[in-house]
């Protein structure tokens, strides 16, 4: 048995591991905080889900190599409401908006870059639907497929940054921008020196969070709202803790996949 140790900041990052470990014929995986622990029966296999995940190229091809088998992924993705929204993956044809649900994001699955199912992404889009009244300039840190960029412009935010440290998650954001006809949003792997945020929103997890503390501080205006999601329940009082001094908490909600429990926070500036 040869294990490979495989640290993650954020889904993207564990989708993708995971992604790389069944194309290359993972017998296990174990789930730690921030670590994915993958066992593999042969030394090559090991070898191969290391290689693809340090060289984006490796892990394209192997992709596109195994693209029969990716495109059954096509049965689990369905249809997403979370009013106003219907969250559509790009192939399902012929969805159409109604009273209730009167606004539409189509989102590409490809690359598991979030589709609006984890419990994380519909807590930030209810926070943002709760808060958003049109103008805005918001940020969307750690923007995977675009899908939180895209709800802010389709809530009426004239001015986007989004921003992701993984390229194949912005060529995927661009997509994704381009199919929903946005031109509000801009994509950077850095924030830069941008300030005057009026929202932040930041779904990625505990230690990536702190991490950026400082960064999400000197962008957000005072008075400005910040949504944290990406927070197991455990973690919820350090999130609290590590944040209490420079900003107020308004409210929570809670959610829970198959596994873990998490937690999305709406924090004010002072």
């Amino acid at each position: 048995m040869w294990q490979v140790k495989i640290p993650f900041r954020n889904e993207i990052d564990k989708e993708k591991a995971i992604l790389a470990a069944y194309l290359n014929n993972v017998s296990g995986i174990e789930e730690l905080e921030d670590m994915l622990i993958l066992n593999f029966n042969t030394e090559k296999d090991a070898e191969n889900a290391s290689l693809s995940l340090n060289n984006q190229d490796k892990f394209i091809k192997k992709v596109e190599e195994q693209i029969d088998w990716l495109s059954r992924w096509k049965s689990f993705h369905r249809v997403i409401r979370i009013k106003p929204f219907l969250i559509v993956p790009a192939f399902k044809k012929g969805v159409v908006c109604n009273k209730t649900y009167s606004k539409k994001i189509v989102i590409n699955p490809s690359f598991a870059f979030g589709t609006g199912s984890h419990p994380t992404t519909k807590m930030c889009m209810k926070f943002m639907v709760e808060e958003l009244r049109g103008g805005e300039k918001v940020l969307d840190l750690g923007t995977g497929s675009g899908i939180l960029a895209i709800c802010a412009e389709k809530m009426g935010a004239k001015n986007i940054l989004a921003v992701d440290i993984d390229e194949i998650a912005l060529k995927e954001a661009e997509k994704n921008i381009k199919r929903n006809r946005c031109r509000n949003i801009r994509i950077s792997k850095t924030i830069g020196s941008e300030k005057g945020f009026d929202l932040v929103v930041c779904n990625i997890l505990l230690n990536t969070v702190l991490e950026l503390k400082k960064d999400i501080l000197s962008s957000l205006k005072k008075g400005g709202r910040l949504v944290v999601a990406g927070i197991l329940k455990e973690q919820s009082e350090e999130i609290i803790s590590n944040f209490s001094d420079k900003f107020k908490l308004i409210r929570k909600k809670q959610g829970r996949d198959k596994n873990f429990s998490w937690i999305a926070f709406l924090f004010e500036k002072l």
